[in-house]
């Protein structure tokens, strides 16, 4: 009894034995209508109406240096859109097409983009599809002023107790938005690597997270704190 995959073999050579011992000139023949068949087909296709979802991208536009998110803006908004398969082709491959620009106010306090505002951004940008379907009705925004504050560099608590320290530089601009910067502690804490065994070294400022230090690293000379037996404490360098 003959299995599944030997009728299908025998309906394989069935149907190639006609093309078998064929000139090479046929062979190209027959490979152009294929290609041209399969072009006439797709270019039918994309001239006829469809429903597809994207992701469009946006460019956000407000005063950056006064302002400053708390949050990261959205880079794209997904939406449903209608259109010439030509044209849904090109939006979501990114041809020819341009970000919806979106033009918050960014005062404290500003919580979402109003839904007229970013509807008309992505529809001026869509030009000749249209949008069915919205992600949303508000895309949610919060915005801070920007800040910037120098600090005073000092030692951790626990650290503070055993050493004294000269940093170089002795002072660090932080910047970011306000609410998070002028919460920052003074002196601001520089961590010691090694529970600060070395007498010199390099070591990192590590910044809140959206607050950024004008100076990544900053040079560290330690001096041990000793006590004596009187209780007073002295100073010595350590090794």
């Amino acid at each position: 009894m003959q299995g599944p995959l030997t009728r299908a073999g025998r309906l394989v050579r069935w149907f190639v034995r006609p093309f078998a011992g064929q000139e090479t000139s046929f062979y190209r023949a027959i490979t152009a209508c294929l290609l041209a068949a399969g072009l006439f087909w797709q270019m039918n296709a994309l001239n006829k109406t469809y429903t597809t979802r994207i992701n469009f991208p946006l460019n956000w536009h407000y005063d950056s240096v006064h302002y400053v998110p708390l949050r990261p803006l959205p880079a794209a908004l997904p939406v449903t859109v209608t259109g010439q398969g030509w044209r849904l082709l090109r939006a979501n491959m990114g041809w020819g097409t341009r970000p919806a620009d979106l033009r918050p106010v960014p005062l404290p306090g500003t919580r979402y983009l109003p839904a007229e505002a970013w509807h008309r951004g992505l529809q001026n940008a869509l030009e000749g599809v249209q949008v069915t379907e919205w992600a949303g009705d508000t895309l949610r925004l919060t915005f801070d002023r920007y800040a910037s504050r120098r600090l005073p560099l000092g030692l951790p608590a626990d650290s503070a107790s055993l050493y004294k320290a000269r940093f170089s530089p002795a002072f660090v601009t932080f910047q970011g938005p306000a609410t998070l910067v002028n919460a920052l502690p003074n002196p601001y804490p520089v961590v010691l690597p090694q529970a600060g065994t070395d007498t010199d070294a390099e070591v990192f400022i590590i910044a809140p997270a959206r607050v950024r230090a004008t100076s990544s690293s900053v040079h560290i000379n330690l001096t041990r704190i000793t006590q004596s037996r009187s209780g007073r404490h002295r100073s010595s360098i350590s090794h």
